[in-house]
C-alpha cells in the first residue's frame, strides 16, 4: 500500500500567490498530476488546506482536488475552518460525525489510519484534547495486533526549528505516552512546519511532511530568524507492506517550467533504470 501525504497547501482564491510570492495552486496542480501518474492507494491532506479560511478559498480548493483520481482524506490545520470544510466537501462522509472536532479512522486492508484534529480556533498552536486521546486509546485497544498510523496537523514533538516550535501540539507528551502503550503504532505523521523532518517518538518515528506551497527556512542556529527558503516544496509517500517497517519517500516538486511532463502516465512507465 502506498499512502500519499500532502500538507500546508495554503490555497487562496483566484490563484492569488501565497505571501504574494509563491504559486501554491500551481504547485498543488503539479502534485496532483504526479500522484495521478504514480497511483498511490489514498491521499492524506494534513491541514492548512487553505490560507486563512474563507468560502472562495475552499471553493477553489474543491476545484483543484476534483482533478485527483485517488481517494482524498482531509483534516483541518490552524488556517482551516471545520464548518466550511463540511460545507464545501459534503460528500466526504468522514467529516460528519457526532463530534465537533474532525477525528476519524480510515480502515485499510490490514492497516488502520487515525486522523486527529489538533486545530484550535484562532490559534496557531495545536492541541488534541482529552476526548480525542481517549477515543484514540480505545480504538487502538480494539485492534491491538493491527498496524496503525496516527496523523495530525501539528507535530506532537519538538523539532529544533526555532520560533515555529512555539506552535507545536501542546499535549504531544500525552500522545507520546499513549503511543508507547501501543507497539502496533508504526508512524506518527504531521505537517505544519513546511519542512521534511523525522524524530524518534516513543518506540516509533515521528515525521513532518513538507508543504506543497513553500518551504520554511532551516532556522535551527540560535540567532537565525524565521525566513522562507528557496528549497523546493514537496510531499511524502509512505510505503507499507505487511510485516515490514514503513518506508517514507520525500518527493520534491519540480519548478513550474519543467513540471509539465515530468512524470509519465502510469501505463507509459516501461523501462527499468
Amino acid at each position: 500500500m502506498i499512502i500519499a501525504q500532502i500538507s500546508d497547501m495554503h490555497i487562496q482564491e483566484d490563484r492569488r500567490l501565497y505571501k504574494g510570492r509563491f504559486d501554491a495552486a500551481g504547485n498543488l496542480e503539479t502534485c496532483i498530476t504526479q500522484l495521478n501518474a504514480l497511483k498511490p492507494d489514498l491521499l492524506l491532506a494534513t491541514g492548512d488546506l487553505v490560507n486563512r479560511a474563507g468560502p472562495a478559498k475552499y471553493a477553489f480548493l474543491r476545484e483543484l482536488l476534483a482533478a485527483c483520481e485517488i481517494p482524498v482524506y482531509l483534516m483541518p490545520g490552524n488556517h482551516d475552518d471545520r464548518g466550511l470544510m463540511r460545507e464545501f466537501f459534503p460528500k466526504h462522509n468522514y467529516l460528519f460525525t457526532e463530534n465537533d472536532r474532525l477525528h476519524y479512522k480510515i480502515e485499510c486492508d490490514g492497516l488502520n489510519i487515525f486522523m486527529l484534529d489538533s486545530s484550535i480556533p484562532s490559534g496557531d498552536e495545536g492541541n488534541i484534547g482529552a476526548d480525542q486521546l481517549a477515543w484514540l486509546e480505545n480504538q487502538l485497544a480494539l485492534s491491538p495486533e493491527k498496524p496503525a498510523i496516527i496523523a495530525l496537523h501539528h507535530p506532537p514533538f519538538a523539532t529544533g526549528t526555532r520560533y515555529i516550535d512555539n506552535f507545536f501540539c501542546a499535549d504531544g507528551p500525552e500522545l507520546r505516552q499513549l503511543v508507547a502503550r501501543h507497539p502496533n503504532v508504526l508512524r506518527v505523521i504531521s505537517g505544519h512546519l513546511h519542512r521534511n523532518i523525522q524524530v524518534n517518538y516513543a518506540h516509533t518515528i515521528g515525521s513532518v511532511c513538507p508543504s506543497t506551497a513553500v518551504t520554511f527556512g532551516l532556522a535551527i542556529a540560535p540567532k537565525t530568524p524565521f525566513f522562507y527558503s528557496h528549497e523546493p516544496p514537496g510531499y511524502h509517500l509512505h510505503l507499507w507492506q505487511p510485516g515490514k517497517p514503513i518506508i517514507t519517500h520525500t518527493v520534491l516538486l519540480p519548478p513550474a517550467e519543467i513540471a509539465n511532463g515530468a512524470y509519465p502516465r502510469h501505463h507509459e512507465i516501461r523501462e527499468s533504470p
